[in-house]
């Protein structure tokens, strides 16, 4: 093994294949998910070996580290590790929508690894390749030391970073969408999302997830709550909805589906051949607000001109 810079190690094996060892800095973060999480991830992940000597000489073990999969299994649980202690009266932290400060806190897994290093609390992987071959093998860390753990770290970043304005911030201006304990579409419409494309991407900033909503609704409040997808699900399970339906045009009909398809507005608007995605969007809320004066139900179009 060498390293080659920051993070970046390769590794020969016997055949005389190299590998570069990009997620090398997570293997001891991997070690110290409590088993009752890290079998939710799946068998695939549960079989990387939990011998340090074995995993460094088992290439297809390495690759699996190497993966996205990998990377995002260290964020997700280490989010759920970290959220008792990082809001402690929320018990779910799915009753946060996707682009709620507190969520992307928790999901920030650096942070928290970083902070287990800092205090010791964490070997980093130079420790573990140093250390004497016949002790490497890691058991699962019982929840109980975990939870320890977590409940001493979390606080302590959350003070060395200046966290807590933040979180102080979200919860004097939270909207309605923001938190909730009921189930609500666009929560439902983020995780799917999430859970559907992050092999694509591990982690997204606020700041580009806020530039994205911005573009997609024209400047137009990317920060309140979204109507189209709440309307899109209820013309949908709605019983009545094939008697709505009957009363639109084929091309709202087209539009509708697609979107229940999971087309974008720019895909609608490409296929449909509208000339902008604030075109699509615009017919949507008309069809929205026909909806509302049909069945007597508000989706909040009426605020959206």
């Amino acid at each position: 093994m060498q390293e080659t810079g920051m993070h970046r190690i390769k590794i020969q094996f016997p055949g005389g294949t190299i590998l570069e060892f990009r997620n090398a800095q997570f293997i001891p973060a991997f070690y110290f998910i409590p088993e009752c999480f890290l079998r939710k991830c799946g068998s695939e992940l549960c079989s990387i070996p939990r011998d340090f000597n074995e995993l460094m000489i088992n290439e297809e073990a390495l690759k699996l580290v190497q993966s996205d999969l990998f990377v995002l299994c260290i964020v997700d649980c280490y989010a759920y590790m970290a959220w008792p202690y990082l809001c402690p009266k929320i018990p779910y932290m799915e009753i946060f929508s996707g682009d709620s400060p507190a969520w992307r806190i928790a999901h920030s897994a650096a942070t928290w690894i970083d902070e287990l290093t800092r205090l010791k609390l964490l070997p980093t992987f130079a420790d573990l390749f140093s250390k004497p071959k016949d002790d490497l093998y890691f058991g699962f860390v019982p929840e109980e030391t975990v939870s320890l753990y977590m409940s001493k770290i979390v606080p302590s970043a959350v003070a060395r970073h200046n966290l807590q304005p933040i979180l102080d911030a979200e919860k004097e201006y939270r909207c309605f969408e923001d938190f909730d304990y009921r189930d609500s579409n666009q929560k439902i419409d983020f995780y799917r999302k999430w859970y559907h494309t992050r092999s694509k991407k591990a982690e997204f900033s606020l700041e580009g997830y806020k530039e994205h909503l911005m573009e997609v609704y024209d400047d137009d409040g990317w920060e309140v709550p979204d109507p189209v997808s709440d309307f899109e699900d209820e013309v949908v399970e709605n019983v009545d909805v094939q008697r709505f339906m009957s009363t639109l045009s084929e091309k709202d009909r087209n539009i509708l589906q697609l979107r229940q398809d999971g087309y974008t507005l720019q895909e609608i608007a490409d296929k449909l051949e509208y000339k902008t995605h604030s075109a699509v969007l615009k017919r949507i809320n008309k069809i929205g607000r026909q909806y509302e004066k049909y069945s007597g139900l508000s989706f909040g179009f009426q605020r959206m001109t």
